[in-house]
């Protein structure tokens, strides 16, 4: 016996027929067995009351040393992130740092431009970068800012002039290749507004 579904007589220019109704989520109308749970919570005057008060929610990363508390106070919705390990990523930096101004090579450092192994610039805590992208680039990402070559540069300005218990390179300075103006704090004036008349 041959079941091919492939053959012709099986196939016609017509589309099934979907009820749309077995997709809804919270449009409205009249409470049934397919869109209860929507429209209940929508009724629900006292549950949305507890909704919009108050609250809080804590949940930690997969490695378990990022923890993430999301909620509202006082009507404002707000995201707090505490990084476990961030005295452990600062102390390996400054060993690291120490180690390379002792003249120890890193096998697993960068080429330089002159074609010599450098050093590790920088270890952040993705806390702190985080940080530093919600303050000064908008709350791109870092993965975002280092594929451009003046937000890389001003990135690591940030790093360098507030966080350089995270620099590894030695002497504590990064090799910014390119002078870059220090980069405006998000709300901040950016620009002279020159003359008002």
């Amino acid at each position: 016996m041959n079941d091919d579904l492939n053959q012709p007589d099986y196939l016609s220019d017509q589309d099934p027929e979907k009820n749309y109704d077995y997709l809804r989520q919270d449009h409205g109308g009249t409470i049934t067995t397919h869109n209860g749970v929507a429209d209940q919570l929508l009724k629900n005057d006292a549950l949305y009351r507890a909704m919009k008060g108050d609250w809080s929610r804590t949940a930690w990363n997969g490695s378990n040393n990022i923890k993430t508390t999301t909620g509202r106070e006082d009507g404002k919705f707000y995201i707090r992130r505490e990084q476990m390990n961030a005295e452990a990523v600062a102390e390996r930096c400054r060993l690291y740092r120490e180690a390379a101004e002792a003249g120890h090579n890193d096998p697993l450092a960068p080429v330089m431009p002159d074609g010599k192994l450098g050093y590790k610039w920088m270890d952040l805590p993705n806390v702190v970068s985080i940080r530093i992208s919600d303050q000064y680039f908008g709350g791109m990402p870092w993965a975002a800012i280092k594929h451009d070559r003046t937000l890389k540069a001003q990135f690591y300005r940030v790093v360098q002039q507030e966080y350089p218990q995270y620099v590894c390179y030695p002497g504590g300075r990064l090799p910014i290749p390119i002078d870059v103006p220090y980069p405006s704090k998000v709300g901040q004036q950016k620009f002279f507004k020159g003359h008002t008349l």
